[in-house]
Order: C-alpha cells, then sequence, then structure tokens
C-alpha cells in the first residue's frame, strides 16, 4: 500500500520546516505568499490530503486551548502611562467590547504600549511579528490634536498585519476602521431639542474634540441647524473651554440650550451662576450612564461596547480572508448611539 503523503515530505520537498508547510497549507499571514504557493503546488504534485481524523483531532486540541485563553492579538495604545485610557469609561468599554468578542472567536488580546521606555514604532512592529501576532487593534491615540497637528500617523511594517483601528485618528494609514456614528448622533439632538421646544441652539467644542470626530458634530449641526426654523447661531469652538467664554457667549447669543461633549460642563454652569435644565438646558453628546458625574444630564450614549466588538468583527474577517497590508478601499463600520432624557432639556412652556 502506497504511504500517504505527510507534511515533512513536503517540507523536505520545498527546504523548509515542517512549522511553516503547517501554516502555509492553512493560509496563515505570517507565511508570504510565494511560499504558500510552493508549498500548495508540491503537497498538490505529492498528493498530499488532510486526514480528516488528525484534522478533527488537532481542530479539538486547538478549540480546548481556545476555551482557557486563545489566541493572541495586538491592542496597541499610547499615552504618556501606560493603561491611562482606562481612566475613560468611553474608552474602557473599546476594551471590555473587544476583549469579549475575541473570546468568542478563540483569541485574547494583549496590550502593547507604544509609550515603552526606548520603543520606537519599528521595534513595536517586530515585537509583535516575532510573537506570531498577525492581528492587531489600534486604540485611540491618547494625543491633543489641533488644527496644526491632526494627521497622526503609525510606521509598521503593515504588510506583516491585520489591522483594525478604533475611531479616525490615525490618518497615516487609513485602516479599516469603526467609529460612532457621530453625525446622526448629533442630528438626534438637535431633533430632541427642537421637540422639547427649543430653538436658540448652540454647539461648544474644544478643538481637540472638534478634530477627534473629524468635525462631524459641528457638520450635523451646521446642516441641520440650515433646514430648519431655527436661529443660525456659531458654534463655539476654542483651544479649551472655560465657564467664563460660555456664559459670555450663551449671553450675546441669548441661548435657550446647549449642546457639548464636555465633562466639565457642570462645573462650568456652577461657575457661571446657570441651574442646568432650568435657565438653560444641557445635552451631553458623550454620556456615561453610570458615572455620577453624569446623573440628571440628557444625551448620547454612545454604546461604545459595540465599538470594540464591530473592531474586532472587523479583524477576524481580516484574518480569515488573510487579507495583511494597508487596505485599497478602507472599510468603515460605524455604531449609532442612543437619546437618553435624564432631565436636563425639560419640555418648554
Amino acid at each position: 500500500m502506497k504511504k500517504r503523503p505527510s507534511l515533512q515530505d513536503i517540507a523536505d520537498a520545498v527546504k523548509v520546516s515542517k512549522m511553516t508547510v503547517s501554516l502555509a497549507l492553512r493560509k496563515h499571514p505570517r507565511i508570504s505568499e510565494a511560499t504558500r504557493l510552493k508549498v500548495e503546488k508540491v503537497a498538490e504534485e505529492l498528493g498530499y490530503t488532510v486526514n480528516p481524523d488528525v484534522a478533527k483531532y488537532m481542530s479539538a486540541i486547538r478549540h480546548s486551548r481556545s476555551d482557557e485563553k486563545g489566541l493572541p492579538l495586538a491592542y496597541l495604545t499610547t499615552g504618556m502611562e501606560k493603561g491611562a485610557w482606562r481612566r475613560s469609561e468611553t474608552e474602557l468599554q473599546y476594551w471590555k467590547g473587544a476583549s469579549a468578542r475575541a473570546k468568542e472567536y478563540g483569541y485574547y488580546f494583549e496590550e502593547y504600549w507604544l509609550g515603552e521606555p526606548g520603543m520606537t514604532e519599528s521595534r513595536m512592529s517586530n515585537i509583535l511579528w516575532n510573537r506570531g501576532i498577525s492581528g492587531v487593534i489600534v486604540h485611540p491615540f491618547f494625543q491633543t490634536l489641533s488644527e496644526s497637528s491632526r494627521d497622526l500617523g503609525l510606521q509598521f511594517n503593515w504588510d506583516q498585519f491585520i489591522a483594525v483601528a478604533i475611531s479616525d485618528m490615525l490618518r497615516n494609514p487609513i485602516l479599516n476602521r469603526v467609529v460612532h456614528d457621530h453625525y446622526t448622533s448629533a442630528l438626534m439632538v438637535m431633533g430632541k431639542l427642537i421637540e422639547q421646544g427649543y430653538t436658540r441652539i448652540g454647539l461648544c467644542l474644544t478643538e481637540h474634540m472638534d478634530l477627534t470626530v473629524n468635525q462631524r458634530w459641528q457638520a450635523a449641526y451646521r446642516v441641520y441647524r440650515a433646514n430648519h426654523p431655527i436661529q443660525r447661531i456659531e458654534p463655539l469652538i476654542l483651544p479649551d473651554l472655560s465657564a467664563e467664554e460660555i456664559k459670555k457667549w450663551a449671553q450675546k447669543n441669548k441661548l435657550d440650550a446647549i449642546i457639548s461633549a464636555e465633562m466639565r460642563m457642570p462645573d462650568f454652569f456652577k461657575k457661571a451662576g446657570l441651574i442646568m435644565g432650568k435657565d438653560i438646558a444641557y445635552a451631553d453628546l458623550d454620556i456615561d450612564l453610570d458615572d455620577a458625574r453624569y446623573k440628571g444630564i440628557s444625551g448620547i450614549y454612545q454604546n461604545s461596547r459595540m465599538m470594540g466588538t464591530g473592531a474586532v468583527d472587523l479583524l477576524i474577517a481580516g484574518i480569515q480572508r488573510n487579507e495583511p497590508g494597508i487596505p485599497e478601499i478602507p472599510v468603515v463600520l460605524q455604531v449609532e448611539g442612543s437619546w437618553h432624557d435624564r432631565g436636563s432639556t425639560p419640555k418648554r412652556g
């Protein structure tokens, strides 16, 4: 009886290791296309076929390992200190959503911080490659944006990785990414305020926040304002906000409602001598339902956990299709927010 060709037979013929042959036949992204094609060609010539019993056994082993921990993916972060992003509930929800979804696929995340002493982008790229990590999620950059500093880049050997970014902050390269649907959220808030009887509505943001969302909030505000019978009030967008600036702007434009995405807004109202929801309505574009600082504040809950979930779905799809590198046509997945009326936008009259 003729001996069934083995992985070692293919490895000997191609002059590579048995592990390389195994990875190539599974179309693993670590193996170059040239090597994979050569392995596949020799396997076909030798008449190699997968032993279904062995395949089933190995699959069971991999599944067993995945139940415990799984295969590693990289969660790439920045900032002055490791884990600084965890102080933001929105960004923590990205991680929680991503981690939970990765576990469903048989993977898990390891955080890799670009701020490690002596770390460079090139070195980090090599570390991930040498550890056999092919999938990378790029967490939003922990960096203040301005008009003169908004095109953030990351110099990796992208041909080695399947990567997905959360947010629009990474501009070089443009990767497949998941973003909150900021435009629809702003339209939703405007509509809710109009329903409640407000007509003099102002938008105020820091310059950083305006650029972080790629100016989608501002765009939606201007479009809605242009197509509805309400006052056309110019947004207040400054390098930083203050109670004094907000009070002066609100009085000048006789505002009856303010929209922002600013955790300091309750304090600004207090310092300006204004009672939120009584003297003037307030809606926030990024509320945290569990944070006491947002108690009584109406606005948009961004469903940030779904951002992490969607990022992993995009990432695993790329891994399964073996599509490393910068996408020719990037895919953008948007997650809608939910309106929550919590007291700061009472019905007028």
